[in-house]
């Protein structure tokens, strides 16, 4: 049997950890996240059942994760019974959670497990699949994010919120924030959508008129121009400095952790400057999406990212890796391959991609995930 060990604490002056990798501990009793995403219904029945939850926390407790990261907001549905939501006129909670509240049942199995839960706002600033944005957009027309012909902006497959408008920005602070105030948690994720604005969205007249007011621009500018990509950047990392400091005056040990799209493509389509996130001070931990079926492919992309932080930066990274790819199982060989250039680079640990696979990939966990 192969044995490797995949995630030891890293060989770090305990007093040089900052408070979210005290905070971890506290909940979880590691120095290195060990985590893995838990999808919405859509891709798996989990979230939907109290025995399911149960029964997950189990799996993920014995193959020696320490943290989870259940989807709570998704296709314009919170898992959590909001009233933020009701007060917008949407809908209270996602039909497919009625009858109970799966958010605080991961919090108490995960306490009593020990193990630390943050919930992923998976959504983000995208509203829905659905070709008219969904109930978000039904409900809030002018919320939508316009392409520059007019149409309504979609990316991945999804139709977009106007990721510049303030009322939209308010409302998913707003949102993050009823959690932190209401639930045991010990931290909140954004990802690839959150903060995030697709490159072809901008073109509504709010939108516009911020950048005029910044740049003195008379028309609408190209897709790829320079100083139309730095300014939407700047206000997405502005957005998060206020999300941030917002959810630190509410909880101060409330982890700030976002899975960005990796660079540089995370900044040329979704305006995410990741590198600038951690730099700053931002957030406390980074996931970015390296997704990837090869250790040689997952390795240089890695690098690339790596490059612009300090050791103790790269401290606080602990990439997203996915169990499939193309629709293929990755290889356990090379996954193993990819979690030891994590160890090797002294990084925060890693988070996978997702629960849900688990069972259709279970060659990989009984050796690699199993401590």
């Amino acid at each position: 049997m192969l044995k490797v060990t995949l995630w030891p604490a890293r060989r770090r002056d305990p007093s040089s950890h900052v408070r979210s990798r005290r905070v971890l501990e506290k909940e979880a009793g590691m120095k290195q996240i060990r985590g893995i995403w838990i999808p919405d219904g859509s891709h798996c029945d989990t979230l939907t059942t109290k025995a399911g939850i149960q029964r997950a926390l189990d799996v993920v407790q014995a193959q020696g994760f320490n943290t989870v990261f259940p989807a709570v907001w998704n296709r314009g549905h919170t898992a959590f019974p909001s009233a933020v939501m009701e007060s917008h006129g949407f809908a209270v909670q996602d039909p497919q959670y009625a009858g109970f509240d799966p958010l605080e049942e991961i919090v108490q199995a995960g306490k009593s497990r020990g193990i630390a839960v943050i919930p992923w706002f998976e959504y983000g600033f995208a509203s829905s699949p659905d070709p008219d944005g969904g109930m978000i957009l039904r409900t809030k027309p002018a919320w939508a994010a316009r392409a520059p012909d007019g149409t309504l902006c979609r990316h991945g497959s999804l139709v977009w919120m106007n990721s510049l408008h303030p009322e939209v920005q308010s409302f998913l602070t707003e949102l993050i924030l009823e959690v932190v105030r209401n639930y045991s948690v010990a931290g909140v994720q954004g990802d690839d959508r959150l903060p995030a604005m697709p490159r072809h969205a901008g073109y509504d007249a709010i939108s516009q008129q911020l950048y005029r007011d910044a740049c003195g621009a008379s028309s609408p500018p190209r897709i790829s121009d320079a100083n139309w990509t730095a300014f939407r950047c700047a206000q997405m990392s502005q957005y998060l400095g206020r999300l941030a400091r917002a959810v630190k005056t509410l909880k101060p040990d409330c982890l700030m952790s976002m899975a960005p799209a990796p660079m540089p493509h995370g900044k040329s389509d979704l305006m995410q400057e990741s590198h600038h996130w951690l730099r700053a001070g931002l957030v406390d931990w980074l996931h970015p999406q390296i997704y990837r079926n090869h250790a040689a492919a997952y390795s240089r992309d890695l690098r690339i990212m790596l490059a612009h932080w300090t050791d103790e930066q790269r401290a606080k990274v602990a990439p997203g890796l996915s169990l499939i790819w193309n629709q293929r199982p990755v290889s356990e060989k090379q996954l193993v391959k990819m979690l030891m250039d994590n160890q090797r680079l002294a990084l925060g640990g890693g988070v996978i991609f997702h629960y849900g696979l688990l069972a259709e990939t279970r060659h990989l966990t009984r050796r690699v995930w199993r401590r």
